[in-house]
């Protein structure tokens, strides 16, 4: 079956779109960046329609720079950044205000008062006792109450807007992650959501499966603006009449993580990715059954996909014939969930020592300076540019360097900036072993700080495991486009075997004593970075 597999990856500082053959190779890739705003301290925001005209911009790129016509893409897959949202006219399709990126912190007053409301006056669980918000939240969506997260970002603007409040009364806006907003404007109009993005807006109830009644009223967000959710691999629609020389159905949509996990081939429990890109996370698949975390990580849904038709009871041909029974059972949607720990600063540490601190021009020089010394001495960058994440989930901690001395140099920063983020990695899957019952025998890794060869060899040295970097690091669109793949019929299993191949393996080679020492010296940063508050 011939045909190829348009992945459009909207990220948070670009939008790319790369065209799969049929053999799930990438032939091409057109990217555009993307402008994010800060307006005031805590605010991170990005202009809705600049998004989706990049975005669109770059789907017509490929293929032309491919030498396609739409006429050859089977199918569209969309991979995109998570919990960020954008509010706009039913009607016109218009963006009604700046699309809130998932890095803004505006709602952490909000979020602090929620969290310390009385019990009494919050939901009761499914055993009729009272429990406090912070519970009920962790306890149906697998999140926490936190401003990372998009319920609290739509209330802000709901909040913050009289007009678009009555409106959304009345039914006349639609809110939505960038998946939906992108599938809209897609579409002409569908306003849906994968499963996936649903299971990040703290409004998901990832055990029903549908949206959340009472925390939908307890964010005051009428629950006619949200989209209707679909599994992963569902038919979300065509491209309207004109946008291509033909209408394109859309055929699978995964946050962007959960699409990592799954182009890493991570579809057994206990199998773990991490992508290192603005952000870091870990995922782990733990499986069919939701675990919730009990070291403040977080429990999402890795996908929901369509298994294939089954026999009933296994009955052969002649017995189905003689029983009168169905051939086949209908598929079933099967729900894959993970374990996810969010660090909020990884790639992103290079960019301000690159824009901020003027240490190199290119964010790829950071680790030949960092070579440049031995070790990074007693310095610690301890990144919390906007608050830390897992498994400290602490917006009120600022970012520091502290151990510096005279003889400190912008080497021993640029390498104990790239020591960070395998640190908080570290934190990261001590908190996941404990979580999970499966062991972690190796990391696959991913996002372009993942081709960084310093930092790689020191995330294995911390984690005594080994880490395996694929050929494709750009793995975010090949799981989506995997996925739509095995929904049309262009991939089979056998493709998601072969199309992840190891470009190299870093084996931990550290002797424990030293690892011990770097341990002990991030983990004292720490302390006094808690102790001050």
């Amino acid at each position: 079956m011939a045909g190829y597999i348009l992945a459009l990856d909207q990220g948070t500082t670009s939008s790319r779109a790369i065209l799969y053959d049929d053999h799930a190779r990438p032939i091409k890739m057109a990217q555009q960046p993307t402008i994010l705003k800060t307006p005031q301290a805590g605010f991170v925001e990005q202009d809705a329609q600049q998004i989706w005209q990049t975005q669109i911009s770059c789907a017509h790129d490929v293929i032309n720079q491919a030498g396609l016509l739409a006429t050859d893409v089977s199918s569209i897959a969309i991979t995109n950044q998570r919990e960020s949202i954008v509010i706009w006219d039913k009607q016109t399709g218009k963006p009604l205000a700046p699309a809130i990126i998932w890095q803004d912190r505006r709602t952490a007053s909000y979020c602090e008062a929620l969290a310390a409301e009385s019990a009494t006056s919050m939901v009761n669980d499914d055993n009729g006792t009272q429990e406090d918000m912070a519970s009920a939240v962790q306890r149906i969506t697998g999140l926490r109450l936190d401003p990372y997260f998009s319920a609290s970002k739509i209330a802000w603007l709901l909040d913050n807007n009289p007009k678009l409040r009555a409106r959304a009364n009345k039914g006349e806006i639609a809110v939505g992650t960038i998946d939906s907003w992108l599938i809209y404007k897609l579409t002409g109009g569908e306003h849906v959501i994968d499963v996936t993005n649903a299971s990040r807006t703290l409004l998901y109830d990832i055990h029903k499966l549908a949206w959340s009644e009472e925390l939908c009223a307890r964010f005051a967000i009428p629950m006619n603006i949200l989209p209707k959710v679909l599994p992963s691999d569902d038919d979300f629609g065509k491209t309207k009449k004109g946008l291509f020389a033909k209408q394109i159905p859309i055929h699978a949509v995964l946050g962007d993580q959960q699409a990592a996990l799954f182009g890493q081939g991570c579809l057994e429990a206990g199998m773990a990715k991490n992508t290192y890109g603005t952000g870091c996370f870990m995922l782990m698949n733990i499986g069919q059954k939701p675990k919730l975390s009990e070291h403040k990580l977080l429990t999402t849904i890795a996908w929901q996909r369509k298994s294939a038709p089954t026999r009933p009871d296994n009955l052969s041909f002649e017995q189905m014939v003689q029983s009168g029974k169905r051939m086949l059972q209908p598929p079933k949607r099967e729900v894959t969930y993970a374990l996810e720990g969010s660090v909020f600063m990884a790639g992103a540490i290079v960019q301000w020592l690159r824009d901020n601190l003027g240490l190199f021009q290119k964010s790829g020089e950071v680790e030949d300076l960092a070579r440049q010394v031995e070790s990074s001495a007693e310095v610690v960058l301890l990144p919390a540019f906007t608050g830390l994440g897992a498994p400290y989930w602490r917006s009120d901690i600022s970012a520091s360097i502290t151990g510096m001395s005279r003889g400190t140099t912008k080497a021993h920063i640029a390498r104990a900036a790239l020591e960070a983020v395998a640190y908080q990695t570290y934190d990261v899957l001590i908190a996941m072993q404990k979580d999970s019952p499966h062991p972690l025998t190796e990391l696959r890794v991913d996002g372009g700080a993942a081709n960084n060869d310093l930092l790689m060899q020191f995330q294995a040295d911390l984690l005594g495991v080994p880490v395996l970097r694929p050929k494709d690091t750009e793995i975010t669109a090949k799981g989506a486009a995997l996925l739509a793949g095995l929904k049309t019929g262009l991939y089979d299993e056998a493709t998601m075997q072969t199309s992840w191949q190891v470009d190299r393996i870093f084996e931990p080679s550290m002797s424990t004593d030293i690892r011990a020492q770097h341990l002990n010296k991030w983990q004292q940063a720490i302390k006094r970075a808690l102790i001050v508050l």
